[in-house]
């Protein structure tokens, strides 16, 4: 190699390790930055949040995390019962009702508007349900069931609360999950809600950042609350909901119940392992509420900021490989 190529081959070098030097930089400052930043808090006390989903986990969590910091919560409960530990926890006010009946949420609106006048800072949508199983036995219905809850109830929820957030230039900010940026097999119902919710919380992010209204998502990972341990014992549900519309269906050669019953068993314990505190997601929406600088999206637990991060940003065909692996026992194939 010549003096002159190797002058060249030398300056190369350099230059790549400058600008490799300068981004490792500028990376750790930003880090800095960002979390200097994030730590400024505001004084919610006195201020209005409406938390949907408060008969348990999550939406628990979060009346007593946010009413110990001075807001008039409105907790927004299923059962009487629910009610009641809402307002044992803090809250200001605990209506209970159904969130799929419109009816239902336009009079709560209604009278969140004239107990806030008219002034509501912040409403989160901690609420869900998920009726899990796989395709060949989902029922139609059960699709249709969770939209209601996790996706139309929000959106209509928040059209009725958007005069009240705007005069408080306030925030609003979604419950999704790690599911809402990967969907794995056996829930596509509940992914599906999931994935909607988060095209809507982009589309308004950006139509209510004109007024100052901040939209942020949250992505928990499994959490241990009540709805995720029930998750694998209520795909039996789903298959007898199935065998009920379709008794002589060949989906049953797939999935027959003799591998459902070791589905269950064996997931159902691997759960119970990797399921975190929800404290991790209620610390998350509480920054998302509070925080003078929140940011866009929230990646809640470990496993949301490791296996789903990673998973949602590996070609498909690399993911596909990991999601087939989340199936085990895998199904008989002997169905065509």
């Amino acid at each position: 190699m010549s003096a002159g190529n190797t002058g060249v081959l030398i300056s190369v070098v350099l230059a790549v390790g400058y600008i490799t030097l300068a981004i490792l930089v500028w990376s750790m400052v930003s880090a800095v930055y960002r979390k200097i930043r994030g730590r400024s808090r505001l004084n919610i006390t006195g201020r209005w949040v409406v938390i949907t989903g408060c008969d348990s986990g999550i939406g628990l969590g979060l009346v007593t995390a946010l009413s110990e910091r001075g807001a008039k919560v409105v907790a927004c409960c299923y059962t009487e019962a629910g009610a009641h530990g809402a307002l044992a926890a803090g809250a200001a006010w605990a209506p209970h009702f159904d969130l799929t009946k419109d009816d239902a949420t336009r009079e709560v609106a209604a009278q969140i508007h004239a107990r806030s006048d008219g002034a509501v800072w912040s409403v989160v949508h901690a609420a869900g349900t998920v009726l899990p199983g796989f395709v060949d036995y989902q029922p139609i219905n059960f699709y249709r069931d969770v939209m209601a809850v996790n996706f139309f109830a929000p959106v209509l929820l928040t059209q009725k609360l958007l005069s009240a957030l705007r005069r408080c230039k306030g925030r609003v900010v979604l419950v999704s999950s790690v599911d809402g940026i990967v969907s794995l097999p056996g829930n596509a119902p509940y992914d599906a809600s999931k994935f909607a919710i988060e095209a809507y919380a982009d589309a308004l992010r950006a139509e209510l950042s004109f007024c100052d209204v901040f939209v942020s998502v949250i992505n928990p990972a499994t959490m241990r609350t009540p709805m995720a341990e029930a998750f694998f014992p209520a795909h039996r549900n789903t298959w007898q909901a199935m065998a009920k519309d379709d008794p002589g269906g060949d989906w049953q050669a797939l999935w027959p119940e003799s591998w459902l019953e070791q589905y269950v068993e064996k997931n159902t314990q691997q759960l119970r392992s990797i399921a975190e505190d929800p404290a991790a997601a209620v610390s998350d929406v509480v920054h998302a509420v509070t925080a003078a600088h929140p940011k866009l999206r929230y990646l809640s637990g470990r496993l949301a900021k490791t296996f789903f991060y990673a998973l949602w940003l590996m070609p498909e065909a690399w993911s596909l490989r990991i999601k087939r692996l989340t199936v085990q026992p895998q199904p008989p194939r002997n169905s065509s």
